[in-house]
């Protein structure tokens, strides 16, 4: 998405923000309320590349510019203004990257949270941040962190609970499934010759990926929602596979997907992935897991109506697609 400013002064709220889990959603419900008392606009400043991923302490993002896109819109936050991380801005001493943003935007009022940390190495502060909002009169809010079992909930933690598997206890810390939207690949087709006929989905690139094994999931295909049967590995059954694949049985559907792009939502891991010793047996497990995928996905959709009709009518409003790297401001542009 591009930057927009709107018509007024904004109020903004600054982060990584590696998607938006639960305790960024206090960030934002701040900035709202900020800004319906103030009469003014709202919106998210952001960076892209994340900060982590520039600088090397992150071999992944939890989401795509595309899928923060996605979760933006569910989120009704109404600008997302998307700053170029480099080493210019990397370099800034910290008044000089305020002197910046008061320059790029009309801003109104700041939102952080307690960690928030801005400039060369990390030098300005929270403190520093409010005493520069201090000096020009404007408003400053900062959200306490949330904790979830005593430990900071943050992107990082969510990032580990995907990788490991835990997809469960990612969406509790998320607010919604953690989901992928990728293209569909053609595959070798022994899933249609063992009667579950697979799409074969494209995982390239730096995207965090769960942990190997079988999952229960929700996708998006032609405009509705389907239940899918998951499997991201080696296919270790069979030897000829090298390479890290993830495949995708959608019950209740015929049709070619090639080249669709699906928005493939996490619900569930089943089990681990493991050698069969023929492909009978794996037939026989794969039947078992399907049925397995049916009720959970029958119960999370009972049970979460709203937020899942929320995130087919603003991927449908999108037309399916998105950029993949939004164009971005870089500091004194604008």
């Amino acid at each position: 998405m591009d930057c927009r400013r709107g018509d007024r002064p904004m109020i903004l709220a600054i982060g990584a923000f590696d998607g938006f889990h639960r305790g960024h959603v206090r960030l934002l419900e701040r900035a709202r309320s900020m800004a319906r008392s103030l009469g003014t606009d709202w919106g998210v400043l952001t960076f892209c590349p994340h900060p982590g991923v520039f600088m090397g302490a992150m071999r992944s993002t939890l989401f795509t510019p595309r899928e923060r896109e996605l979760i933006r819109r569910v989120l009704n936050i109404p600008y997302l203004l998307l700053i170029s991380f480099d080493d210019r801005l990397r370099n800034l001493a910290p008044r000089a990257f305020w002197r910046e943003l008061r320059r790029m935007a009309d801003v109104e009022g700041i939102v952080v949270g307690k960690d928030f940390r801005f400039g060369h190495g990390g030098e300005g502060t929270v403190s520093l941040l409010e005493a520069f909002c201090r000096e020009d009169g404007l408003a400053f809010g900062v959200e306490e962190l949330l904790e979830r079992d005593g430990a900071k909930l943050s992107s990082s933690s969510i990032r580990a609970r995907v990788e490991a598997g835990d997809v469960l206890g990612a969406a509790k810390d998320l607010g919604h499934p953690w989901f992928l939207w990728t293209d569909v690949l053609h595959g070798h087709g022994r899933g249609r010759r063992m009667g579950f006929p697979t799409a074969n989905l494209n995982i390239g690139g730096e995207r965090t990926l769960p942990a190997s094994g079988v999952y229960a999931v929700a996708l998006v295909v032609r405009g509705r929602w389907r239940c899918g049967a998951l499997s991201i590995g080696r296919n270790p059954t069979f030897d000829d596979v090298r390479e890290l694949r993830s495949e995708v049985f959608v019950l209740d559907f015929e049709g070619d997907l090639y080249g669709e792009e699906l928005p493939v939502f996490f619900l569930e891991r089943l089990r681990p992935e493991r050698r069969f010793p023929d492909a009978g047996r794996l037939t026989a497990q794969i039947a078992s897991d399907v049925e397995r995928c049916r009720a959970i996905y029958d119960g999370r959709m009972e049970s979460e109506p709203t937020l899942f009709a929320s995130f087919l009518r603003h991927f449908t409003e999108m037309g399916g697609r998105g950029e993949d790297c939004p164009r971005n401001w870089r500091m004194g542009e604008c």
